[in-house]
């Protein structure tokens, strides 16, 4: 075999063991290693908070309900009685606030079932709204009032009406009763139960007719607390304070006279015409200071622009002068 055949070049030992591949020419490069994103975002737990605390203002509302009434009874006596009103009536208001500036009020008004029931506001009393209830027919009526001073008690509005009613705080029964020449007129009061508190002023008043004589006016009830104005030929009793469900009791007398005294003996006047020339009067006046005597209501809240927290005081009273023809 020829020597010259050594396809593989390893005749040589050294040369075979020494032997190395080749580099090739391209260096390697380092692989890298891609990780999938998954778009991940950071995630903040929320923590639980208080809501902020909003203190609203305090305000105090004091509201004052007064009525100047005559009336003056038209049909029946006592209990069972009607009686016309003639009523002017007025609302005091007062405001304070924990704040410099006094918030504005809503004042709901609800005026009782009469057509004749007038309400005169003043400027800081705007009326918002104003409808009739379907099923009294009562007025409803809202207004936004700012009282322009704290402490200072304005006056909101005025209202005057006629109604007629059965529910008086006091229930008055009168007679005049001829005894031979001497006429007596007594006149029983009580006070309503109904009533919220005590009479106050009562005071009771009698005119004598010129059918009887002066000179012989006598009180026979209710002495302590009457007197005889010869100059006006009027008694008046001053009661004071009538406790609430109590009554009073007072009479006066006196003679006929002479003209009446003859006409009686001679028959030649009817009892009616009789009563009707000795018929005495009776006034009455007093006051209260914790009822009304219509349904004129009234009341307040906040108002929603300017809320705050709202208390509210009302007061009540009136002042009556009543007229009661003597029975028959």
């Amino acid at each position: 075999m020829s020597e010259a055949f050594d396809p593989f070049n390893v005749s040589d030992a050294d040369d075979l063991f020494t032997a190395t591949v080749a580099p090739t020419s391209a260096p390697v490069s380092p692989v890298k290693t891609r990780v999938p994103s998954f778009n991940i975002k950071p995630q903040y737990v929320a923590q639980d908070r208080a809501p902020p605390i909003v203190v609203l203002p305090k305000m105090d509302v004091k509201l004052k309900l007064h009525e100047e009434v005559t009336s003056k009874a038209v049909s029946g006596m006592g209990e069972d009685g009607t009686v016309e009103l003639f009523v002017e009536g007025k609302v005091m208001a007062q405001a304070e606030s924990s704040i410099s500036k006094i918030p504005p009020f809503s004042l709901q008004i609800t005026s009782p079932p009469s057509s004749e029931c007038d309400i005169v506001y003043q400027n800081f009393c705007k009326v918002q709204t104003e409808r009739k209830i379907q099923v009294s027919k009562q007025r409803s009526i809202k207004c936004k009032v700012d009282i322009p001073q704290p402490k200072a008690e304005c006056e909101v509005l005025r209202y005057s009406m006629t109604v007629e009613t059965k529910n008086m705080p006091l229930l008055v029964q009168s007679k005049a009763s001829l005894k031979g020449n001497v006429c007596r007129v007594g006149i029983q009061i009580r006070s309503n139960l109904s009533n919220q508190g005590d009479i106050n002023g009562l005071s009771i008043s009698v005119p004598i007719p010129n059918t009887m004589q002066e000179s012989t006016v006598k009180i026979t009830r209710g002495a302590d607390t009457g007197s005889w104005d010869e100059c006006k030929r009027l008694v008046t009793w001053k009661i004071g304070t009538l406790p609430h469900g109590q009554s009073v009791l007072v009479s006066v007398e006196a003679e006929i006279s002479h003209t009446m005294a003859q006409l009686v003996a001679d028959d030649d006047i009817s009892s009616t015409k009789f009563n009707e020339k000795i018929q005495c009067p009776v006034l009455i006046r007093c006051s209260s200071l914790s009822d009304t005597l219509t349904d004129f209501a009234l009341s307040a809240s906040p108002w929603m622009e300017d809320p705050s927290t709202l208390s509210l005081q009302q007061g009540q009273s009136y002042r009556l002068l009543h007229r009661v023809p003597t029975r028959k």
